[in-house]
């Protein structure tokens, strides 16, 4: 299984502020079942410009990478991605191509939380049209107040892909939504969308045991397949 999305890189973003805390969530992953998670802290363009914000993930994975070593402990393999939030102009950005998720093609997106409007929809749209990337949606449990018509015209526009968080088939509240979305196929791509070890503690195992409780283990058969779609891009040219 992989985790595509997470705060683990220490200091760079609201998730994990140090190292001990990234190797603490690191070593709640390593006891799931997980091989792969994609690091992906937030870039708000209003905030960062991109190559400021390259270069702080760099560095952010280097002091990773060394406290990893230094501490020996076992973890999945780890690649570099972005959760980019939404900015007008971005379907036109000569930089997008930086912030895909390993080598892919695939760029994790956090859309507006003001209302949609049909321009904002296009604009997401258009990222695909251009340099021939594939966006995945962030935790869509957080849209689901959204115009219908806005919110069913993103989930059914090919080339795009929806991922949601863990939590959102841990908490009961929302439970029955989520394994509903899931038995309808809207859900591509599952991910912790951890930040710390508390309020937001790595936790996609739980949601995994979730959903196959209640649909079986071959359920998870789509999302593996997206999974090694996009790990397969992301890996290109790796050793």
């Amino acid at each position: 299984m992989i985790d595509i999305h997470s705060h683990i890189l220490p200091g760079i973003d609201d998730g994990s502020k140090n190292v001990e805390m990234s190797l603490e969530m690191l070593s709640r992953i390593s006891e799931q079942d997980i091989d792969t998670v994609f690091l992906t802290p937030h870039f708000y363009a209003d905030m960062n410009d991109p190559e400021s914000f390259l270069q702080k993930r760099r560095e952010a994975f280097g002091t990773l990478v060394k406290g990893i070593t230094d501490s020996g402990i076992s973890c999945p393999r780890l690649l570099a991605g972005a959760e980019l939030h939404y900015y007008r102009g971005i379907g036109r950005s000569e930089h997008i191509t930086k912030f895909c998720m390993g080598n892919s093609r695939f760029v994790l997106i956090e859309p507006m939380f003001r209302e949609w409007n049909p321009a904002f929809v296009d604009e997401i749209k258009e990222i695909g049209y251009n340099d021939d990337l594939k966006v995945i949606i962030a935790h869509i449990e957080r849209y689901l107040d959204q115009d219908k018509a806005l919110l069913r015209e993103l989930i059914n526009e090919p080339g795009i892909y929806i991922q949601s968080n863990a939590e959102f088939f841990i908490d009961r509240k929302t439970r029955r939504k989520a394994l509903k979305m899931f038995e309808e196929g809207i859900i591509d791509f599952l991910g912790s969308d951890c930040h710390n070890m508390t309020s937001r503690a790595p936790n996609l195992e739980e949601a995994v045991n979730i959903i196959t409780d209640k649909f079986g283990a071959s359920c998870l058969r789509r999302i593996e397949e997206n999974n090694a779609l996009l790990l397969e891009e992301a890996m290109q040219g790796i050793k």
